[in-house]
């Protein structure tokens, strides 16, 4: 899903979304709000900074959809750290459910890296560009937009460590799991970068493909399944 498309709500992330808001039987409409106020609010971020605008300039920025954003948000971090979770949440759905498919860890792994790379190389084509790239920033320099951040980029990554803890039968050593979750959540973020900073697709699927030789060493080889 290119960020900017259908909004799906992870489950587990539907309580953070909730917290966000006064009404917790509308996570969706909220999403939806969201994305279409994103890129004019973002704009504000942008010219003004988080520190010099206020509530005031974000709800100008949400045209028609300033009286819901009124009723729902109070503070300029809770309105940053939405759409941050939307953000987050748009590749969290999809790997989710890319990873959900493979009964195989190998098969797992490169699936979901090379999702993450065609959202994230959909992502720098799309209307959408380096929006997030400012939300992102913007987390370096305010701690509880950090801390915000934190949560909800742990909540996707539990699902990458369940994945491991599935097929950990795979492994020489189920020790090893934390590991290569740590490995493999660097080279996500790894990718990250070099998509920001213009690495074609095609080099990043090979850098990929040289992450998965890392998973081979620790996987179990034939000898050791006779």
């Amino acid at each position: 899903m290119p960020f900017g498309g259908s909004f799906i709500v992870v489950p587990a992330l539907v309580p953070i979304l909730r917290s966000m808001s006064t009404d917790p039987c509308k996570p969706e409409v909220l999403a939806h709000i969201i994305e279409d106020v994103m890129d004019d609010c973002i704009r504000v971020f942008v010219l003004k900074g988080l520190e010099a605008c206020s509530m005031e300039d974000f709800y100008q920025a949400c045209g028609p959809h300033r009286a819901y954003v009124e009723e729902h948000f109070t503070t300029k971090h809770d309105f940053c750290a939405a759409m941050l979770m939307w953000w987050l949440n748009s590749v969290f759905a999809e790997l989710k459910s890319t990873i959900s498919l493979h009964s195989n860890l190998r098969a797992a792994v490169e699936a979901v890296l090379y999702e993450f790379i065609d959202i994230c190389i959909n992502h720098r084509e799309s209307r959408h560009a380096d929006k997030f790239c400012v939300l992102d920033n913007m987390t370096l320099f305010d701690e509880e937009l950090l801390a915000k951040f934190a949560m909800y980029y742990q909540e996707g990554v539990k699902h990458f460590r369940l994945k491991f803890v599935d097929l950990k039968s795979e492994l020489r050593d189920p020790d090893d799991i934390e590991k290569l979750l740590i490995f493999y959540v660097m080279i996500i973020e790894g990718l990250y970068v070099l998509v920001r900073r213009g690495f074609s697709r095609e080099m990043l699927f090979e850098y990929a493909d040289m992450s998965l030789h890392t998973l081979e060493f620790y996987e179990k080889r034939p000898t050791d399944l006779s």
